[in-house]
């Protein structure tokens, strides 16, 4: 049966809400794979194997055959047919005269809810194939094989080869979508206004990690620049969700474009600018020459002798004032503090590094401070500094 157990159990118990007697499914190997006794699931049927070897139109289990067939209880089995295949057996526990005058009620029923299940069970994995698919192209994983990889694509009607960009987008403040299942909504909400937008243009998506990454058809900055605009507007005036987007430096392979456009989005994250592109870029660029180990090491020396806790903190307050280009108000504002709050945290932390932000020759090391953070937290997760 192609079928999950997990499909089939909720049949089960859909079915089961309108009979009193219990219900069980059975594969086309005669194997219990749901029933409302759970006790039951997995046992073999030997009523079920019957049916599907001998193509029967039922086979009801008999008080005397209950005593001499292992595994079986009183009641009728009738076969499941599926686009005129035998899938497997539904089975009714309870005497003749109870479950017959609605035994083919129940089989057809049944018949109609596999249907379904197996049709939304058969567009999940082919979403999970063509996601893998995508996940081995952009993200890189694949590229080992190109030619396997290009035939995989040719399988699910993607020409790898067609020339592409790349953007990668996401709402403003990710963390605070995530969080809750309300925000997590919004963010379902906000992919369906951008995946119907992109639709007519033959636009390939990946979701990932509550970002969408986009490959639009071959088009200058200048277009994809104006189509984040529309996009951008489109959300905040549906949901009121700000997005920030990152737009590649048109490269030659999708691999290259997407570490192009997610660094450029990585950086939108925590500036004033909501569409960043990857030419715009200058000391983000560093973060891909460095290893994992050196920008752990510039970390633990900025900020040596202060809690991860504390770290977390000075860090949000940084990314406020960078993003505020070093406005005080704006900054304090951003934060729901109050200026002079603000100004005593950013003494504290020049006290504790040495580094005062508010200084032109400190405030690099501490922007590269915010950028090597925020790049190892995003592969990382929590930063054990």
């Amino acid at each position: 049966m192609r079928l999950s157990k997990n499909s089939a159990q909720q049949i089960v118990q859909e079915i089961g809400k309108l009979v009193r007697q219990n219900i069980n499914l059975m594969d086309e190997t005669g194997h219990i794979i749901a029933s409302n006794d759970p006790s039951r699931i997995g046992n073999f049927h030997e009523g079920a194997y019957r049916i599907i070897q001998n193509h029967l139109k039922e086979f009801y289990i008999t008080p005397e055959l209950e005593t001499q067939i292992p595994n079986v209880h009183q009641g009728i089995n009738l076969p499941i047919e599926v686009d005129g295949v035998t899938q497997g057996v539904i089975g009714i526990t309870g005497n003749y005269e109870d479950v017959i005058k609605y035994g083919q009620i129940v089989k057809k029923m049944a018949e109609i809810l596999i249907r379904e299940r197996i049709d939304i069970d058969t567009r999940q994995m082919d979403q999970r194939v063509r996601s893998r698919f995508l996940e081995d192209w952009i993200l890189g994983s694949g590229l080992s094989n190109p030619q396997a990889l290009s035939e995989r694509g040719y399988a699910l009607g993607i020409d790898i080869r067609t020339p592409r960009r790349c953007i990668v987008a996401s709402p403003k403040n990710r963390d605070y979508y995530t969080g809750s299942l309300e925000g997590q909504l919004l963010i379902a909400r906000m992919e369906g206004i951008v995946s119907a937008k992109l639709s007519e243009q033959s636009c390939i998506i990946l979701r990932n990690a509550a970002r969408q990454i986009l490959l639009v058809q071959k088009r200058t900055t200048q277009e994809l620049t104006a189509l984040c605009q529309e996009l951008s507007g489109m959300v905040e005036q549906a949901l009121g969700i700000e997005l920030i987007f990152g737009i590649d430096g048109n490269a030659k392979d999708i691999h290259t474009a997407y570490l192009q456009a997610n660094r450029a989005w990585h950086t939108a994250a925590y500036t004033p600018l909501n569409i960043i592109r990857y030419e715009m870029l200058n000391a983000e660029l560093i973060l891909d020459h460095l290893s994992r180990d050196q920008k752990y090491s510039y970390l633990h020396k900025v900020f040596q002798g202060i809690s991860r806790s504390d770290v977390n903190d000075y860090i949000t307050l940084l990314k406020a004032y960078f993003a505020a280009e070093g406005s005080l108000h704006q900054a304090a504002d951003q934060l729901f503090i109050h200026k002079n709050t603000l100004q005593y945290r950013l003494k504290r932390l020049a006290e504790l590094t040495g580094l005062d932000v508010r200084k032109p020759s400190h405030a690099p090391s501490l922007y590269l401070a915010v950028l090597f953070y925020l790049d190892l937290s995003q592969n990382d997760g929590d930063l054990f500094l």
